[in-house]
């Protein structure tokens, strides 16, 4: 009967640190989707063509979607350096759409210009972040 006892105490005791590694692992998986959650944006080009665009940045480099005037989702990507100027190109279908040059001002609002990936037409724009 003393054996029971003792195995019923060391199963609870091995039950309740799986639970609490698991616990602890859950955690940290959550903290890291944390660091790498998206930063949305919402402005216009020019004044008047209103975007959105929402980016994740690792180390010097930003991907993610630009959302323009006709609602299509276009990919961008580039890279950005410590002050928070950045250079990006924007993909649609595949094919380059625009270039993207500007600085992101104390995490809440973008300013810079869009051009077309030729350079002859550009527009500057302006954005600010959503709530999340």
């Amino acid at each position: 009967m003393k054996w029971i006892v003792e195995i019923l105490i060391v199963a609870a005791i091995f039950i309740t640190l799986i639970w609490g590694y698991n616990m602890k692992i859950k955690n940290q998986k959550l903290a890291y989707k944390k660091q790498m959650s998206a930063l949305s944006y919402v402005g216009a080009i020019n004044g008047k063509y209103l975007f959105q665009m929402a980016f994740t940045q690792k180390d010097n480099i930003l991907s993610g979607t630009l959302v323009n005037t006709f609602e299509k989702e276009n990919k961008i990507y580039g890279t950005i350096d410590h002050e928070g100027v950045f250079f990006l190109t924007e993909y649609e279908e595949g094919e380059k759409a625009g270039v993207l040059e500007g600085k992101i001002i104390q995490g809440f609002e973008i300013k810079g210009t869009w051009s077309t990936p030729d350079g002859e037409k550009w527009f500057p724009f302006y954005l600010v972040r959503k709530p999340e």
